[in-house]
């Protein structure tokens, strides 16, 4: 049973009420965006929320069961929040959203919080933005739990079982910089000054520390010998000559040439090489001695 605070519980019942809604995002990166119903901006707990004229949020609709209760976050797609290129990065990705009730004539009554979540799918279309927010059921419709695989299952360098599993290898020796010396599109460009082995950075991670793409991530598909990384898939923001990256080493997953010979890591291996086929475990029993 949900309880509000006290003076706001007092104000709701009156009847006669001062109430706005208001929309809290926070992304990955710790940036938070605030949004409300209000005719103009307020501050509730340190965070100023716009009173923006072109966000809607559709009717929440919560049912008694475990089906996830979706709703969508309309805004105009005008570039000042909800961006092309970040949308297509992925920035929003794993946002988290608050939704609550406030009195706007006195803030310090507390809030009614209605619905907590995560941003879902975007879709762009030619004057508007539209956002899925998804509540915290949608976590209960996750599998729980690991699979058997010959390959490794962990992230390369994480450190958290419940995310990404325990490899453990400090990446500090493992990670470089450098400037481009040439682009060829988007998703293949070059960096001459590169002197590590073909295929040394194959399913790394390069991250941007400038041009238009400073502060995102993506992997590598491929790396050649003189230098030119092919992306998984291409940037959206423009990648030109003389942006500055950091990129850490790659990792197929594989026991030998990976965790033993290239990383020195067997002990934190998180996959079963040697274990038996689908196959010899179906198999009809052999009269062999």
């Amino acid at each position: 049973m949900k309880t509000l605070p006290a003076n706001l519980a007092t104000h709701v019942s009156t009847r006669q009420t001062t109430l706005a809604t208001a929309l809290k995002i926070t992304r990955t990166d710790d940036t938070v965006f605030g949004f409300t119903s209000h005719d103009r901006d307020d501050t509730v707990s340190g965070v100023v929320y716009s009173a923006n004229p072109g966000l809607d949020v559709s009717d929440i609709v919560i049912a008694a069961n475990a089906a996830v209760g979706n709703l969508e976050l309309t805004t105009l797609h005008d570039g000042t929040v909800f961006t092309t290129v970040d949308i297509l990065n992925r920035v929003w990705s794993n946002a988290t959203f608050t939704i609550f009730r406030y009195n706007w004539a006195s803030i310090g009554d507390g809030i009614d919080t209605l619905l907590t979540g995560t941003l879902g799918e975007f879709e762009l279309k030619q004057n508007s933005v539209v956002a899925e927010l998804r509540d915290l059921r949608q976590y209960l419709q996750q599998p729980v739990g690991s699979v058997s695989s010959k390959t490794c299952r962990y992230r390369l360098g994480s450190t958290d079982k419940n995310n990404g599993g325990l490899c453990n290898k400090v990446l500090t020796s493992f990670t470089y910089t450098g400037t481009l010396t040439g682009v060829t599109s988007n998703q293949v460009f070059r960096d001459s000054g590169r002197t590590e082995a073909v295929n040394w950075f194959d399913e790394g991670e390069i991250t941007w520390t400038g041009g238009a793409n400073n502060g995102l991530s993506a992997k590598i598909k491929s790396h050649a010998a003189d230098g030119t990384f092919t992306l998984a898939r291409p940037m959206y923001g423009t990648v030109a000559v003389g942006n500055t990256y950091s990129v850490i080493a790659g990792c197929r997953k594989r026991l030998a040439e990976d965790c033993v010979t290239k990383f020195n890591n067997v002990l934190n291996f998180g996959g079963e090489p040697h274990r038996q086929g689908i196959n010899d475990l179906t198999g009809a029993p052999s009269a062999d001695v």
